[in-house]
């Protein structure tokens, strides 16, 4: 079995529906941040997830692990053969949408959350270091929301995708959220197109 761990800075995308109820306008219209934040926290057990995604931040310190162990050993403590930083393997730049199913709704939630650890890991049975061959994998990135940071958001080994087993090993620093509304009926953001000509921020917090 081989184990592939990419280790880093991170970001969490998270988008949530919010209940609108019947003082909803004026709370997002008030500009008490403590209003909208308890708001938040009233509403918390109502508000549905309707996308999340952990995200590796291509940058000087994100590295690949790639480690061979035995079959159903759990003893087994592995053989890490082979470790670099993300962007010497082959990346290749490719949009990613992500998808908003959110019909009658206006207005919702996304959260941002930054952090470090492993924002991706994912185990191919019956490989080990004698037979995998680390030039066919392929990292698809691109510049989340318009901004500077590359992020990745697939890997494939060579036409199979792999799949983030979502272990959710890592720590989290900060944490933004924005109150959003749609400017169009499209249900998906395109990741490398600046937020702001998709949506429409009304209120945000930091946590």
């Amino acid at each position: 079995m081989v184990n592939i761990q990419i280790r880093g800075n991170l970001i969490r995308l998270e988008l949530k529906t919010i209940p609108e109820s019947e003082n909803f306008s004026s709370i997002i219209n008030s500009n008490s941040q403590i209003d909208f934040k308890n708001y938040l926290k009233k509403t918390k057990s109502e508000q549905k997830v309707i996308y999340q995604n952990t995200l590796p931040l291509i940058d000087s310190i994100c590295e690949i692990h790639i480690t061979s162990f035995e079959n159903d050993n759990y003893y087994d403590d592995g053989y890490t053969f082979f470790r670099s930083n993300l962007d010497e393997l082959k990346c290749k730049n490719e949009d990613f949408k992500i998808p908003i199913k959110v019909l009658k709704n206006d207005h919702f939630l996304l959260n941002i959350k930054t952090g470090y650890g492993a924002g991706f890991e994912t185990e191919i049975m019956d490989l080990n270091y004698e037979n995998f061959e680390t030039e066919a994998l392929k990292v698809f990135e691109t510049k989340m929301f318009g901004n500077q940071s590359n992020i990745m958001h697939s890997l494939k080994l060579n036409y199979l995708d792999l799949q983030d087993l979502k272990r959710n090993k890592f720590d989290f620093a900060k944490k933004q959220t924005y109150l959003i509304k749609k400017k169009q009926d499209d249900l998906f953001f395109l990741s490398s197109k600046k937020i702001s000509g998709q949506v429409e921020f009304l209120r945000s917090i930091d946590w």
